[in-house]
């Protein structure tokens, strides 16, 4: 099943990062051993606010030691993010572009914290309660980051396998037959995809080349089904 999984550009982005570093197993995976690594300062104080300080030559993240182990490194692997991929102090950037950096880093804290590469070396048990403790403890993180973690892989999968079957759909020579059927598989993995209403340009796209339906009729037809 995970070989169905698909990579996003920024997925890659980390592991890269982590292989050109040496990052070869989860027990590599310890807020000291990747700043040591990537030379990123970091303090533990109590009651600090989460944070990272940085330019472009140096980087010091500030983390509440109140925080148990497992959000720790969860908070370390959010800060991480910033040093690493963004410019300029969060305060005197416009609102929209800050909004950004803030989701860029919500994303790349689940591929830095479990990454995928490493994920797939392990023997994952069958039930998922076993699974998500198993991710927990291998990765060092709480259960509700384990599970999300999960979540997320099973959504690429469920959309990398939607992906294939639409591919297949469009390979058949034409039929009469099909066209609902390919409707409704481009409706599937357009939701799975985007996680919006199904754009009606693509299923314009798609039925208009293999059916050489008129797109004004398609166009009606998917308005009516409201999309």
């Amino acid at each position: 099943m995970l070989h169905l999984y698909e990579r996003t550009y920024l997925e890659e982005w980390v592991e890269g990062l982590y292989k050109q570093i040496g990052i070869t197993s989860p027990s590599d995976l310890t807020i000291e051993n990747v700043s040591a690594r990537l030379r990123i300062g970091v303090t533990f104080a109590p009651g600090v606010s989460d944070e990272v300080i940085f330019d472009a030559d140096y980087a010091h993240i500030f983390i509440n030691s109140l925080h148990c182990p497992q959000r720790q490194w969860e908070v370390f692997c959010h800060e991480l993010c910033h040093p690493l991929r963004h410019l300029g102090n969060q305060l005197l950037l416009p609102d929209e572009f800050r909004k950004w950096q803030e989701r860029d880093a919500q994303a790349f804290q689940f591929y830095a914290a479990v990454p995928f590469f490493l994920l797939q070396k392990l023997e994952l048990p069958d039930h998922e309660k076993e699974l998500i403790d198993l991710l927990s403890v291998e990765f060092g993180v709480t259960h509700r980051f384990a599970k999300r973690r999960w979540e997320q892989v099973l959504r690429r999968i469920a959309r990398s396998r939607l992906h294939h079957e639409l591919v297949q759909t469009l390979s058949v020579p034409k039929k009469k037959a099909a066209p609902r059927l390919l409707r409704e598989q481009l409706v599937c993995y357009m939701a799975a995809k985007e996680k919006v209403r199904p754009k009606v340009a693509f299923v314009l796209r798609y039925e208009s080349l293999i059916y050489n339906v008129n797109e004004r009729t398609v166009a009606k037809q998917m308005e009516d089904l409201a999309l």
